[in-house]
């Protein structure tokens, strides 16, 4: 129903003698009565409209919008791998780099060309190195346990090691970096200018970490730690020749790898040598004659009680000691040494002296039980172990101090210093030539050797090394003189200018 415009009449008669004002009234009242009669359609559809939206508020949502044609290609891919089987490597950790199976990648001749240009034989060596580790660390996942061994072998080798050695990096900045910039920023290691003058010999710094340091600091638990560290070692070696890294020390490199898998047995052999020593007869010999087990009875203990396959005897007594050191002679060792240990054992004689200004022994031969030993004792002495055994010569320590003497005097030769020492053939087996044992030796008037508890054992290859003197040393400075920051340039100057050919370079990072 349209609504009535209001009409301003004049105050005036019509035609028909009614006034405008009488007139609006009729109409107001024939307007009322058709609204009365007319049912309210206008108000009932708003009313609907109210429910229906009350009803259905989904339909009042906008509309979603079209997808996308990329969209729409990834439901496709989505679709078609769906029921497709899942990948081996699903849900494994990613690889690292060290696996067994491991190769490298090869390389493109862009980056061909581009590692000749950083590996060039006129940079100074420790320059090189230097990108090669920066690298090394990007191509591999350097694990938290794997990470402690090979930061100790680079830091004993001369290297400085830490976390993010040139400083925090945000992302930020880490995006506006280049590719080089951001290797050089995640980089750990860092070789400072000062090592230029000294020595560059992968040999020698792999044989003294692998012999002394990493089995007498590290002490890595089990193979599975040795194989961690001589793997990591290993790896690093393969790649400083697979990129041709140092090409003049090539021999000297792979001369290093060899060690490392010859430190992988030994040191295992070590470790379960230390475990099982001295050994039945040794022991018995030092509980009856003096030593380190003199009268040590320890507690009731089972024969058959084993620890890691080295099988034990019970307690140690001196009916057991005596019955171990007997059949040991009658069995393995001469008549000479035989008969002379009983004459002396009768008469009450026996005794032991120590080998003084030793260190311990080398081995030089392993002589195992023969058939006869064998049946010797699975005859006689069923509850008893086999022995052999060891012929070795006097050694002195090159790492311990020197031995004090009064003045004139002088120390013994020990070159021809040799010793016969019987062993149970379980020990026998983690014995090989060239092994050095810090230990004490004793000689029985009889003729006879033994040797008291071992403290280290070390592999054939043991070298001296005095470079874990110097891990974390900084060069004193005079702090009474003040010097200014030209005079520091000059200095950085004059060790550059060592390098004959060092000023012609550009090492840019």
């Amino acid at each position: 129903m349209e609504a009535v415009e209001g009409i301003d009449y004049p105050n005036t008669l019509t035609g028909d003698g009614i006034l405008p004002q009488e007139l609006g009234q009729a109409l107001q009242a024939a307007t009322l009565q058709d609204e009365w009669e007319t049912p309210p359609t206008v108000v009932q559809e708003k009313v609907e409209d109210k429910v229906e939206e009350k009803a259905d508020p989904a339909e009042t949502k906008e509309k979603p919008k079209p997808l996308t044609e990329k969209q729409k290609k990834r439901l496709r891919m989505k679709e078609k791998y769906r029921n497709m089987p899942k990948s081996k490597s699903h849900g494994q950790p990613k690889p690292t780099g060290f696996e067994e199976s491991f190769t490298e990648v090869p390389i493109t001749p862009d980056e061909h060309e581009y590692e000749r240009d950083i590996y060039n034989s006129d940079r100074p060596v420790i320059f090189r190195i230097q990108e090669a580790l920066n690298r090394y660390q990007k191509k591999r996942r350097l694990l938290t346990e794997r990470m402690q061994a090979f930061s100790l072998y680079l830091r004993y080798g001369g290297v400085e090691v830490g976390a993010k050695m040139f400083g925090g990096v945000s992302e930020m900045e880490m995006k506006a970096m280049e590719k080089e910039e951001i290797i050089v920023a995640r980089s750990q290691t860092d070789i400072s200018i000062d090592k230029m003058r000294l020595d560059v010999d992968f040999e020698l710094v792999t044989k003294a970490f692998l012999s002394f340091y990493l089995p007498e600091i590290y002490r890595p638990e089990g193979i599975q730690g040795i194989k961690l560290a001589t793997d990591t070692i290993r790896n690093w070696l393969n790649y400083l020749l697979y990129h041709d890294v140092v090409p003049e020390y090539s021999d000297n490199i792979k001369s290093a790898r060899k060690y490392c898998n010859i430190a992988e047995k030994q040191l295992w052999d070590n470790q379960l040598l230390l475990k099982g020593a001295p050994g039945d007869f040794n022991k018995a010999c030092s509980f009856l004659f003096g030593g380190y087990h003199y009268n040590d009875t320890g507690s009731e203990q089972s024969n058959e009680w084993v620890e890691d396959g080295i099988p034990r005897t019970r307690s140690m007594t001196p009916t057991v000691a005596q019955k171990i050191v007997m059949f040991a002679l009658a069995a393995s060792g001469t008549d000479e040494q035989s008969s002379s240990f009983s004459d002396l054992a009768m008469r009450g004689e026996l005794s032991a002296d120590g080998i003084q200004d030793i260190d311990g022994f080398e081995v030089v031969d392993i002589l195992l039980p023969h058939e006869g030993i064998r049946d010797f004792y699975n005859t006689h002495a069923p509850d008893l172990n086999f022995v052999g055994k060891v012929r070795a010569k006097a050694w002195r320590d090159p790492n311990m101090a020197p031995i004090d003497l009064a003045p004139g005097e002088t120390l013994e030769d020990i070159r021809g210093m040799e010793f016969e020492f019987f062993l149970e053939e379980h020990l026998l087996q983690h014995c090989h030539r060239g092994m050095k044992v810090a230990t004490c030796v004793y000689k029985l008037n009889c003729g006879v050797f033994f040797f008291d508890e071992i403290f280290s054992a070390y592999c054939s290859f043991f070298t001296p090394c005095l470079n874990d003197l110097m891990m974390g040393w900084r060069t004193p400075r005079d702090r009474t003189k003040k010097i200014d920051k030209d005079e520091e340039v000059d200095g950085v100057e004059d060790v550059l200018s060592d390098n004959d050919e060092l000023s012609e370079l550009s090492y840019d990072e």
